[in-house]
């Protein structure tokens, strides 16, 4: 596991008065996380998984723990404990929304699990992996839509499981290289974020196209 370096901070330097954190809330919580995670040690994947998935229940940004990942463990190892931890926090999520029922998660959602249905129902396990491919579509709010849809339990996990493997890789990625901008590394994994961003932005483009009228 790597240890050292910290996100940069946002803003400038207080050189006169107390100290005083002037970086943005991510790039904090994403350094409290490293160094959790750090501090156990030879326990660190374990930590890690256990806190990603906290953090999916708690509906924290997944994209913090992906670049964790890739700083702490490298983009394979780092790849591979993200895919885990996130799958089982959708998992859990899936169940605890299904056990809350559909007023309450609802609520908590406001209103767009209605919406989310309709449209998985309709494609069931090819529209969770669909979903999942999509980087704009809120992660953690699907998994507790996803537990009041029509969906079964093998497809929402299988599909978890595949679509968000390119995210993640590029996500990884991107934490392994954050430190060297201008790397190769860097610049392939912004590009391939860049890319994700463009064709979810595309797919919600066509989807608000009116189908063609039947000659």
């Amino acid at each position: 596991m790597r240890r050292g370096g910290t996100v940069a901070p946002v803003g400038g330097s207080n050189l006169h008065g107390p100290p005083h954190d002037d970086r943005a809330p991510a790039g904090l919580m994403l350094d409290q996380l490293r160094s959790f995670v750090e501090a156990t040690g030879p326990f660190g994947p374990i930590t890690f998984v256990v806190a990603y998935v906290v953090m999916t229940l708690l509906f924290v940004p997944g994209t913090i723990p992906s670049l964790a990942a890739g700083a702490l463990f490298g983009p394979v190892f780092g790849t591979l404990l993200t895919l885990t931890g996130a799958t089982i926090g959708a998992a859990g999520a899936f169940e605890v929304s299904r056990r809350l029922g559909r007023a309450r998660t609802e609520r908590l959602l406001k209103g767009r699990a209605a919406a989310a249905d309709a449209w998985i129902g309709e494609r069931g396990l090819g529209g969770v992996i669909g979903l999942r491919l999509l980087p704009v579509v809120p992660f953690n709010a699907l998994n507790y839509a996803f537990g009041l849809s029509s969906v079964s339990r093998r497809n929402h996990l299988l599909g978890t499981a595949v679509g968000i493997v390119p995210g993640t890789v590029a996500f990884v990625a991107l934490g392994d290289s954050i430190t060297r901008p201008g790397s190769p590394g860097f610049l392939i994994s912004i590009a391939a974020v860049l890319l994700l961003f463009s064709a979810s932005a595309l797919h919600g483009r066509r989807r608000k196209q009116p189908a063609p009228a039947a000659g």
